[in-house]
Formats: C-alpha cells, structure tokens, sequence
C-alpha cells in the first residue's frame, strides 16, 4: 500500500506521521520521527527544506549560553551543527544558508522521510478530538493526506487552525505583533577597500539619508562566508503577519528599505560601488499564532528556570521581543548557570488527541515565544513533537497519555538534554 501510494498521481497517501512545515522545527519533527522507525511525510510548500535559516536567509544560531561549561540544547541541533562543519559552512554561530539546505536533504534522505515540496495545505478534516487528514494543493491538483498523528510546524499554526484549535495572536495588550524583517545580502565588492570604510562618518551620513525607523536607525551586518554580507536591518511594524493584504505590504515595504541600503552603500561605502544585492525568499515573520495547548509557557517560567516532569528538552535562549510598536527591543535573560524545560503540555494541542506543534507557535505567552522563537529552541520542540508522535502512532492512543518515561528515553538516545549536563 504504502509503496503503490507514492506511484505518480496517487490521489491519497497514508503514513504514520505527517509532519507541516519544513522549517528547522518541521525538519527536527521529521527527522526525529521517522528515526524511532515510522514511516513520516515532510510537507513543504517551497522546494527546499529549512525554512527561515535558507529562504529566510537567517544565518546565525542563538543556542543561548552553557550551563556548567556544557551546551543545553543538543540532539538535532548539534547534529546538524557537525553536519555543516562537513561542508565548511558553520563559523561559530554562522552558516552558510545554501548549504544549510543540503544537510536538511542529508538528513531526511538517510532518516527515510518521504518529502513532499510544493505541496501547501489548504484545508484539514477533523472530528472527535482529531485530525482526520490534510487536504493538500500540488501541481497535480488537489491531494490527500492521512496519518495517525500530526505535528503542526508552519510556524503561523495553519494546520490547528485549520483543524479548529484556538490560538492566541501578539500581546496580551492589544494583539499587536512583533515587527517582520526581511533579511538580504551584498556580494561583489572590494573586501580590501571595506576595510578603509570610516564607519563612524558613515553611520551619521546613513542617519540623514536614510529613514531611521525602517532601518532599525544603524549600520549592522555579519558574514556568513567570505565575499558575502547579511543584513537584519529592515523593520516593518504595525502589520498582521496573517492578513493577506497587510503581508503583501510588508514584502514590499521590506524590499524597499533593503533597496535604501543597497544604494547607500554604492553610493558611500568603499568598496561597494558594484555591489550586487539578493533578497530572502520572503519577509520574515517573528510571532503571529500561538496555539493553545495543554500548558501555555510563562515569562516567568522561562526567566526563573522552571523544570518540568514532561519536559521534552531545554534551553538558555533569551526572551527577545520587538516592540510591537516600532521601537525598541526586550531581552531577558535566564539565570547564570540555569536554563529553562518545554513541557510536552506546550507541544500538545488542546482538545486534540493525535495533534502537535513545534516551533514559534507553540503554547506560550507572547513573552516567553521570545525565546522560543530562536532555531535551536525551535529545533529543540521539532524534535520533542517528532518523538512524541512516533509514540502515539505505534501505540495508537493519544497524544498527551504516551509513557513520559520512554518519550525522554528515546530523545536522550537521541541526544537530547533533558536534565543535567554531563
């Protein structure tokens, strides 16, 4: 059967695990899975894996610090760290975002996922506490999808939306969300003559020439690789990530502030006068849904260090919230030598036996999605979500019943910390 469902044209295909997103989460989930022996589908609307660290051309981890000289978050994020250090591509915290989507394909080929890109979900079935199938658009038409359980990655929860789950949306305040930033790079330039840039008159010349607000008011890059810049300068505030329309204006928007800097930097910068400019695939968005699950992580939980008995993973990402408002950014750090745990309760959807989320829009509050927001924390819920719902469907029973003792058996096998550094 499951053989004959993947001859071309097949209308409906069964699994074990279908995971939504192909994301850094949507990629843990995936990869996690189908490690644990299920068969898992990975479905993703553009034609490569990764999500915002490629397309989204957000080049740099933020693991948060060690604790006791040890990193917290491990597993699939070391995994995937080593792998890139393979194709010379990982410098401290950076990567190179194009080779970033070759170990996504490494690491779905060898784990056996079943990919399915250029395929968006654009309705889902569900009934009695569950999902029942993912209806899909492809190039072919319309498809189907069924599994036994399902992790919800596309970072705007569309899939338990679609499916009914409630969600919360920005602050408590007003429901206004985090300002989108659309991430682009400069390659073709003198590297010799940058270096005799006077950064000091130029950033005061920048202040003049070009609008503060939208560019977050400095001149900031980093490099990925040699001959290239990344630039995290652009800020669109005030717009709803989940409003057609209001996206459609924050793209362009975006593009245009991005285009400000380009020029400013042909026209002023040494070095840079024939320099060649290349956008992300789309704007990137910090936080619009968060569902709500079985347990909404707190601020307080995560700058006090909470434990759980559920936990699934843990981390020392900082909170890091942009004023909704335009200005301005908050970060909060956990304790020295502390660290926070994610509880399978804020993977689990509430009111939904067979239903998982990971990445930023997991049950939190819109403080503490601060922090697990950043990729390696989001890696960290991929993976937590894709062995929980391995679980579920070899045992067939709900999500939020499966032995607490074999779900962190299986992730500390796969190399997750889930309490002490060793």
């Amino acid at each position: 059967m499951h053989a004959d469902q993947r001859a071309m044209g097949a209308k409906e295909f069964r699994t074990d695990v279908a995971v939504v997103g192909g994301g850094v989460a949507g990629l843990a989930a995936a990869v996690a899975a189908a490690r644990t022996g299920v068969e898992v589908y990975l479905v993703e609307r553009y034609g490569f894996l990764g999500g915002t660290a490629t397309g989204g051309l957000v080049a740099r981890f933020q693991p948060g610090p060690d604790v006791g000289g040890h990193p917290v978050i491990r597993g699939l994020y070391a995994e995937i760290c080593e792998r890139l250090k393979q194709y010379d591509a990982l410098q401290g915290p950076l990567f190179d975002p194009e080779m970033m989507k070759f170990v996504a394909f490494d690491l779905c080929e060898d784990a056996g996922v079943h990919l399915l890109l250029h395929s968006l979900v654009y309705d889902v079935a569900a009934s009695d506490r569950r999902v029942e199938a993912l209806h899909l658009y492809t190039k072919q038409g319309s498809r189907k999808l069924r599994a036994q359980t399902y992790v919800d990655a596309t970072g705007d929860g569309d899939v338990s939306v679609l499916a009914g789950a409630d969600f919360r949306v920005g602050r408590a305040t007003d429901g206004r969300q985090q300002p989108m930033t659309l991430v682009f790079q400069l390659s073709h330039f003198d590297a010799e003559r940058l270096q005799s840039a006077d950064w000091e008159a130029l950033s005061q010349a920048f202040a003049k020439e070009v609008n503060i607000l939208a560019s977050r008011g400095r001149i900031f890059f980093f490099q990925w690789r040699d001959g290239t810049l990344g630039f995290v300068m652009t800020h669109v505030a005030g717009l709803d990530g989940l409003d057609v329309e209001a996206i459609t204006r924050a793209e362009i928007d975006a593009r245009r502030q991005a285009l400000a800097v380009y020029q400013f930097f042909r026209r002023h910068v040494p070095g840079c006068e024939r320099c060649v400019m290349d956008t992300a695939t789309q704007i990137g968005v910090r936080e619009t849904r968060r569902i709500v699950g079985d347990y909404i992580l707190t601020r307080d939980d995560v700058l006090r260090g909470r434990k759980f008995d559920d936990s699934i993973g843990c981390s020392t990402s900082w909170i890091d919230v942009h004023n909704p408002d335009g200005r301005g950014v908050l970060h909060e750090l956990v304790v020295k030598d502390d660290w926070f745990e994610i509880p399978l309760r804020s993977i689990t959807v509430k009111g939904y036996e067979n239903l998982l989320v990971a990445g930023r829009c997991v049950s939190s509050t819109h403080e503490a999605q601060g922090a697990l927001r950043e990729m390696p924390t989001c890696i960290v819920t991929g993976q937590g979500a894709g062995v929980a719902a391995a679980l579920a469907s070899k045992r067939q029973m709900p999500v939020q019943t499966i032995d607490l003792g074999a779900l962190q058996s299986v992730l500390t096998a796969q190399g997750v910390w889930i309490r002490k550094p060793m």
